[in-house]
């Protein structure tokens, strides 16, 4: 799935968070959007994802302009993208294991196969022993696998991360970026960065500065 952002302009008030910028991510790229503090990349990480309104501009996923697309259409689309916040966004009164299923439980999946698909992302992320804890309970790297797991037990095509090493140790940080690395294999991933992470082994990165783009290294991705 190819996600897009054509000449975006997204303000926040009087404040312009991103302005004339674009992007094609082609389907199965690993991309950075590097930047400060500010810079814009988490506003264009969440108007890839389509949960960010854009002022001037274009989304498009797989070509098709996000504006034109009819909610049954745009729902099937959304679901083939999945995000891993900052904030981890868990939900601390639900179990490690509801947490995951939460995003399954609209999209018409039955109990038996919701049971498997939870089972083999937590396996995945090495957390199943922890199936029952709740988040409270978990430590920061946990709780980053945890986030990771949700975004990927609806087995999306592209995975959106933003600032997923933020308050983690050094050790930590390269763990989740092997684990991110080995996840994303067969699908896009899309991280926003606010630091340089050496232990993210991804060479195409796009920086921001100001809300505009501005190449840090060459990349395929245009």
């Amino acid at each position: 799935m190819e996600v897009a952002l054509e000449r975006v302009t997204v303000r926040y008030g009087a404040r312009a968070a991103l302005t004339d910028f674009s992007l094609v991510v082609p389907p199965g790229t690993h991309l950075v959007l590097f930047g400060s503090a500010g810079s814009g990349k988490t506003t264009a990480l969440k108007a890839l994802a389509g949960l960010q309104r854009v002022d001037e501009g274009t989304v498009r996923w797989d070509g098709h302009p996000l504006p034109s697309l009819a909610k049954t259409q745009r729902d099937q689309l959304q679901r083939r993208l999945g995000m891993v916040f900052q904030s981890d966004a868990l939900f601390d009164s639900l179990t490690v294991r509801q947490n995951v299923a939460y995003p399954l439980q609209n999209r018409g999946v039955g109990p038996e196969q919701a049971d498997e698909l939870v089972r083999a992302t937590l396996e995945r992320v090495g957390l199943w022993a922890a199936a029952d804890r709740h988040p409270e309970a978990l430590s920061g790297g946990m709780k980053k696998r945890l986030g990771i797991a949700r975004a990927l037990v609806s087995r999306p095509e592209v995975l959106l991360a933003d600032d997923p090493f933020a308050g983690l140790d050094p050790k930590t940080e390269a763990a989740i970026a092997a684990l991110l690395i080995e996840v994303a294999q067969d699908r896009t991933l899309i991280v926003a960065l606010s630091d340089d992470a050496p232990s993210l082994k991804i060479d195409r990165r796009v920086e921001l500065v100001e809300g505009r783009r501005r190449d840090a290294r060459s990349t395929t991705a245009t």
